[in-house]
């Protein structure tokens, strides 16, 4: 039955290509052509009854995954780092405003420009430039191998915070010079002992803090006896205050601000240094005068003494 209507059907689709009225033989129309039945969708058989071997099920296709795409893709990427110019010391260099600073004259000591740090960079400019990465070893890190890679990625990264004390210590002591953010050439001996691991206690820390206090409280009362007329300075904003003044004595001695001390004062008062009335002396930084002295102070007791 199921052929029957599978040969009607193709019967059908020929009537209507070919009129039944021009065509007598329309029986015969159909002889030699295959037919078509519901046995042609059964599984092909032999003529024993069994399965031939293009119906015994396959194994299924195995779709293999090339990783040579994802390798060519960071490929790719690290020839496009790579394109771009390598991130140097000198990209990093600026120079302040000196019209917007109170006392224009040139930083005594300063041996190199100062350079802007991580914190101060724009997407846009890290894109511009390219910062290579140190290998790394194999295996699991503990930590000195871990400290290692963190000193081969300062050295060669000049955006790190601790980036100019690495170059300093890897040139040695009787290397050439190196220089903090701020242009000061740096000490290797006081590197090198920075450098040293050191274990404190909390009553150390304590100590220390306390000791440092009573003799930056003794200093200031010495130099503003010294440099103010009436002795004394101003109440409020003393730290800034503290370091302008020093700024000041060292553009008159010609000497670093970061030797600047109760020692160098006598020396100013003694070479005739006019004295200053605290009110008419101070005024509070503008955003130029800050940034520039807080690279003054930034590390300063790591700098060589000239």
């Amino acid at each position: 039955m199921n052929g029957n209507c599978a040969s009607l059907s193709a019967s059908s689709g020929m009537a209507e290509l070919v009129n039944p009225s021009t065509d007598l033989n329309s029986k015969n129309a159909t002889k030699g052509r295959k037919r078509t039945s519901a046995a042609a969708d059964l599984p092909e058989t032999n003529h024993h009854g069994k399965h031939t071997k293009s119906d015994v099920p396959q194994e299924p296709e195995v779709i293999v995954i090339d990783d040579d795409d994802d390798d060519d893709n960071e490929d790719d990427e690290q020839h496009r780092q790579e394109s771009k110019p390598r991130l140097t010391t000198p990209d990093l260099e600026f120079d302040f405003d000196r019209s917007q600073l109170r006392d224009p004259r040139p930083t005594p000591g300063r041996i190199a420009r100062p350079r802007r740090e991580e914190g101060e960079l724009s997407e846009e400019f890290k894109q511009r430039f390219y910062i290579p990465e140190p290998e790394q070893p194999p295996g699991r890190l503990n930590a000195a191998k871990k400290e290692e890679l963190y000193k081969q990625k300062s050295l060669v990264d000049p955006t790190d915070t601790f980036h100019h004390l690495h170059v300093c210590h890897h040139k040695g002591r009787a290397g050439s010079p190196a220089c903090d953010t701020a242009g000061f050439q740096l000490d290797w001996e006081k590197v090198n002992d920075w450098m040293k691991p050191r274990a404190y206690s909390k009553k150390t820390i304590m100590n220390r803090t306390n000791r440092s206090l009573e003799r930056g409280a003794r200093e200031k009362r010495e130099i503003y006896g010294i440099f103010f007329v009436d002795g004394e300075g101003l109440v409020s904003d003393e730290s800034d205050v503290m370091a302008h003044l020093k700024d000041h004595v060292s553009k008159d001695l010609g000497i670093p601000w970061h030797q600047i001390g109760t020692v160098q004062l006598v020396e100013w008062e003694k070479r005739g240094f006019p004295k200053q009335k605290a009110d008419e002396w101070w005024r509070k930084p503008n955003e130029v005068e800050k940034q520039r002295m807080a690279r003054m102070q930034s590390g300063c007791v790591l700098r060589k003494d000239l």
